[in-house]
This record gives structure tokens, C-alpha cells and sequence, in this order.
């Protein structure tokens, strides 16, 4: 009788043990999968000079100075004006570089680039192994670009469908921009643009870049911007007194 009522007894610690240690299992699962967002995210054991999407969350890299250039697409500001220069390493099928564009762009542009404080700069880092299209996409851009259209196509790549901004509709945002479209398709079709773009992507690499979008924020000298690295779609309200902070 009294060993029955031993193992009663047993049994009343250990099932609250039980749901405790549950518990405590569930929390940390939970606190796990909150990471998986914001940025997209380099996979190492990716085999190319990419990456492939992983699970992370956005990360501040700031304690770190870099010194990286504008890159060779279209500058939006006054370089000769401005103190601080923010560039985007980014892919134009990236989520989340969309989420960035549509949330905290427009309000860095307005607040500082209009106003003479900043230039922003766009540079490609596209995710092949995890977004097929981002290297016609980065090669298309170029092309827009080279005749005057960067920007609107920026805004078209975060404002439609990425997943479906195939060459062939991307060649009637074209038409219906007035490019020259003889003039598109053989740059398209050429490889012109092919060492600009892996220019970028050396870039971002030799900085650590962990995944897109990737924003460097710093003084502007010489063409170069000189400050921290930030992975994430961050709201304005993040980024503000760091650009503050530069000027």
C-alpha cells in the first residue's frame, strides 16, 4: 500500500514537470521560427556565386565600416550635394526587397534624397538558386537604364508580380515606356552588362553580405559611401537616425 502510494505521489510531480518541460520546448520553437523572415538569406552551403534562400532573421551589422562604391547604375541625388549615400545591394525578385521599396524607399527618398541630404544607389545581387529570373531581371535594368528608365523600372519590378515578370512581359513594360526596342532586345540579348553586374555581386560579397535586401548607409566621400551594413526591410522609422547620424 505504502509503495503504491509512493508511486501516486511520483506521479503527481511528474506530470506538471511534464507540461513545464513542454513548455518550454514549444517557447523555444516559437522563438526559432520568428526569424524566419525579412531579408533573403545566403545558404553556405550554396555552390555558386550567389546563394540560395535560407531561414534568418534581419540582421544589423553596424558595428562593422565598410567602404563601398555607388556602382555603375543610375544615382538618384546630387553627389555633388549630398553628405550620405545609401545603397541597396538587391534582387528585383527578392520579397522582401519589394517589401522594402513599397515601405520605407519612397520615404528615404522624399526625406533625404529630394532634399539634397542623400543620393541612393541600386546594386544587383541576384539570387539565381532561389529566384530564376533575377538575372534577366538585373540585365534587363541595365538595359532600361541605358536608355534613361532605371528607376520606373525599379518601381514596375516592386510593384507587379515578380514571380511572373518573365522576359517576355518585361519586353511590354518596355513598349509601353517608349524604349527603343530594337535597341533593348540586342542589349538584352548581348552580354555587355555581364561584368557590372558581377562587379556588384564581388561587392556584396567582399562586405559579408548575408542576403537581400543589404543597405549601406554612411558619410558620401569621394564617390564612396563609408558606414554600416544593414540586412533587412526595416521600416523608415529604423533607418532614420542612422542617416541622421551621418549628417
Amino acid at each position: 500500500m505504502q509503495n503504491n502510494q509512493k508511486e501516486t505521489n511520483k506521479n503527481s510531480y511528474m506530470l506538471p514537470v511534464s507540461i513545464i518541460l513542454a513548455g518550454i520546448i514549444i517557447s523555444v520553437a516559437l522563438i526559432l521560427s520568428s526569424h524566419n523572415k525579412n531579408s533573403t538569406t545566403k545558404d553556405t552551403n550554396s555552390t555558386n556565386a550567389y546563394s540560395s534562400q535560407s531561414s534568418s532573421s534581419s540582421t544589423n551589422q553596424g558595428s562593422k565600416t565598410v567602404t563601398v562604391s555607388l556602382g555603375t547604375n543610375p544615382i538618384e541625388g546630387n553627389i555633388n550635394k549630398a553628405k550620405v549615400g545609401i545603397i541597396e545591394f538587391g534582387d528585383f525578385q527578392c520579397p522582401f526587397c519589394k517589401e522594402f521599396y513599397n515601405s520605407t524607399q519612397a520615404e528615404i527618398i522624399s526625406t533625404y534624397v529630394n532634399t539634397g541630404k542623400a543620393v541612393f544607389a541600386f546594386r544587383d545581387y541576384p539570387l539565381e538558386s532561389v529566384h530564376p529570373l533575377a538575372m534577366n531581371m538585373a540585365i534587363e535594368g541595365r538595359c532600361f537604364g541605358e536608355q534613361g528608365k532605371f528607376w520606373q523600372f525599379d518601381n514596375i519590378m516592386y510593384t507587379t508580380n515578380q514571380d511572373t515578370n518573365t522576359p517576355s512581359v518585361v519586353l511590354g513594360y518596355a513598349k509601353e515606356l517608349g524604349l527603343n526596342i530594337n535597341k533593348y532586345q540586342s542589349c538584352v540579348a548581348s552580354d555587355q552588362y555581364q561584368t557590372q553586374i558581377q562587379n556588384d555581386i564581388n561587392a556584396g560579397n567582399a562586405i559579408g553580405i548575408q542576403g537581400t535586401p543589404t543597405i549601406v548607409i554612411g558619410k558620401l566621400v569621394n564617390g564612396k559611401v563609408e558606414g554600416r551594413v544593414i540586412l533587412g526591410a526595416y521600416s523608415f522609422s529604423y533607418f532614420e537616425p542612422i542617416i541622421n547620424s551621418y549628417l
